[in-house]
């Protein structure tokens, strides 16, 4: 955790200083109502709300220090329903959905929210995100929290939010992502950047969640870069499994220059000759870190090339020449076809190198429908062509489906541009739709018949 620098002392100092001179201030003291304190939170939660926005974006490091920064009596409770949720959520989960750590922020936060005199209005702001909290906490952990309080009626209130239903695994798993669902629009992660064994191994996971994170958002990454110089610098974490995790996150996302990408570089060449068996916990990771969800900028495959020296002997070498033939020639040149069928069928085909060529080439065929525009659909029907060629290279079901579900959203796409069923485009594209995916056995003629169909709208009974 990295303290909280001068400005953002300064802006925060400035913050309160406004809410101890103002106007909505001094009424809510005089009268002590609910609809007054509404007031104070809609003048300057926006405030704290936009400071919060900018640490985040730009030193994420000082999260923390700053959402500590915030427990102070003078800014009477506002924001610290929110700050609540983000400590619940930045919690490691095991495979039961209870945190691996002890989550200290959030009983921080909790007990300052439980000690304020405010306490009677912020309660009624938090009491999902404290159901959430208490179910992914132990019994005994939230029972030693209880204890440091001492106002009963806020203790009483505190353990009616430990609701039985939580000790169903199942149930607390539905409701931790039905919550974290309200949260996904803002950016709240944090990591610290272990600095020794010990700490790489209790953090290491979240730090290459928190990595993964930043990499698939548009926020500032350039103040992680002295300490990701530190972090690869470390000579003891060299052969650990979390630092190799780390690493290839770092190669596949983010751009790294000079000293970092020299040093990454050298990283991966010492993996490659020194560390038994490396080449296949490479491909084992790299599926593991490519989110078909996530909008990343950075082509995986694309950047982590660049560190991959292509003299060592290994199967890293072969898979990344085929990739950089793919990369240069296009996946429609007969050269790279043929290479990619020569890889593949040297390869078993169910094992992780060919799962991530097909990853790889699904990917490239996303992002190339994903930028076609709606009036060139003609060239989607000229790829698709190669997309067949490919298909009946991999003869993958999951890679098939894969291709049906892109190109039928591009088709959803034309579908909203060319709405005029009698038009020639609209016509074009429901034949090439209609024969292709039927002949191809991706989608079954009935399922078509039916999207095509014109919906008829119901007419209302007077």
């Amino acid at each position: 955790m990295e303290a909280l620098s001068k400005k953002y002392k300064e802006e925060l100092d400035s913050i309160k200083k406004s809410l101890l001179e103002s106007e909505e201030l001094e009424t809510y003291l005089d009268t002590e109502e609910e609809e007054d304190y509404k007031e104070m939170q809609n003048k300057f939660e926006p405030l704290l709300d936009n400071l919060h926005k900018t640490v985040a974006d730009k030193h994420p490091l000082q999260l923390i220090s700053l959402e500590k920064a915030m427990l102070d009596e003078d800014l009477e409770g506002l924001f610290l329903p929110r700050i609540l949720g983000y400590s619940v959520l930045r919690g490691e989960l095991n495979d039961r959905f209870k945190y691996i750590y002890p989550q200290e922020h959030f009983k921080d936060i909790l007990l300052h929210i439980a000690n304020s005199p405010n306490f009677e209005y912020i309660q009624k702001r938090i009491g999902q995100t404290i159901q959430i909290g208490f179910a992914l906490s132990t019994d005994i952990w939230v029972a030693d929290l209880l204890n440091n309080i001492e106002n009963k009626s806020v203790k009483k209130y505190l353990q009616s939010q430990k609701l039985y239903k939580f000790h169903d695994q199942e149930q607390r798993k539905i409701n931790f992502f039905r919550y974290k669902k309200q949260f996904d629009s803002f950016n709240y992660l944090v990591a610290d950047f272990p600095q020794n064994i010990q700490e790489l191994k209790k953090y290491g996971n979240v730090l290459k969640e928190f990595l993964l994170y930043r990499a698939a958002s548009e926020h500032d990454n350039s103040t992680l870069i002295p300490e990701i110089n530190k972090f690869l610098n470390k000579e003891e974490f060299l052969f650990e499994p979390e630092f190799i995790r780390i690493t290839l996150v770092l190669g596949m996302y983010f751009q790294l220059k000079d000293a970092n990408y020299n040093k990454l570089i050298s990283v991966f060449n010492r993996l490659r000759k020194e560390k038994e068996d490396f080449d296949t916990e490479f491909f084992k990771y790299y599926l593991q870190f490519v989110d078909d969800k996530a909008n990343f900028k950075i082509d995986a495959v694309g950047n982590l090339s660049q560190f991959i020296d292509k003299k060592i002997d290994d199967e890293l070498t072969e898979f990344f020449k085929l990739m950089d033939i793919v990369y240069e020639k296009g996946y429609v040149a007969v050269e790279t076809i043929d290479s990619i069928r020569k890889y593949y069928n040297e390869h078993e085909w169910l094992s992780n190198h060919n799962r991530c060529l097909r990853h790889s080439l699904l990917n490239r065929f996303s992002k190339f429908l994903n930028n076609l525009p709606e009036q060139d659909y003609h060239e989607f029907f000229e790829m698709f062509k190669t997309f067949a060629i490919y298909m009946d290279i991999f003869s993958n079901e999951k890679f098939n489906q894969s291709i049906t579900k892109i190109s039928m959203n591009y088709v959803r796409k034309l579908m909203k541009v060319y709405t005029d069923k009698r038009g020639r485009d609209y016509q074009d594209i429901k034949k090439f739709v209609m024969s292709t995916f039927v002949d191809l056995k991706l989608v079954k003629e009935k399922e078509l018949i039916e999207f095509f169909k014109t919906k008829r709208k119901k007419v209302q009974k007077k």
